[in-house]
């Protein structure tokens, strides 16, 4: 069993990374969303011999949840910026252009990471997020032009 569980932490550590740490402002928030979204997945074994897709958009769809959270109680806390912590995966990316994501209303932000940086089809997203096609390509749109806006400012 514990073997088993360690490969699906390896197989998507990755996304669930990338996805916490763009959606949370500091490396703490990111950490917690993490290990709150594999300890859920520890407890859902019957989820393990799913399909990878199955799977995977259970596992996307609990780790926006629990950003989503974790951002409502934010207000309550003290705020570290994320521009000053070392993580690599931002050496990958413009960090102008991740600052301006953090930025974004959340229903933008979402479908923006998942279709850009975790490389979701639109159809797959309006899967995850239970939302209508033309919703998310709406949402893209918009989250497109808010980011245009944005760095066009600066």
């Amino acid at each position: 069993m514990k073997d088993e569980f360690e490969l699906l932490v390896e197989k998507y550590a990755d996304t669930v990374t990338r996805i916490c740490f763009v959606n949370l402002e500091n490396r703490a928030d990111a950490e917690d969303a993490w290990q709150n979204v594999f300890l859920k997945l520890f407890k859902a074994k019957p989820l393990w011999q799913k399909p990878d897709n199955e799977l995977r958009k259970w596992i996307v769809t609990v780790t926006l949840n629990e950003c989503r959270d974790i951002k409502r109680k934010l207000f309550r806390r003290n705020h570290y910026d994320i521009d000053e912590l070392q993580v690599t995966y931002t050496e990958d990316f413009n960090k102008e252009l991740i600052r301006e994501i953090r930025k974004l209303p959340f229903k933008y932000l979402q479908v923006i990471v998942l279709y850009y940086l975790e490389g979701y089809s639109i159809k797959e997203i309006s899967d995850i997020l239970s939302e209508k096609e033309n919703t998310v390509k709406s949402r893209l749109k918009r989250g497109r032009e808010l980011l245009k806006g944005g760095l066009s400012n600066e």
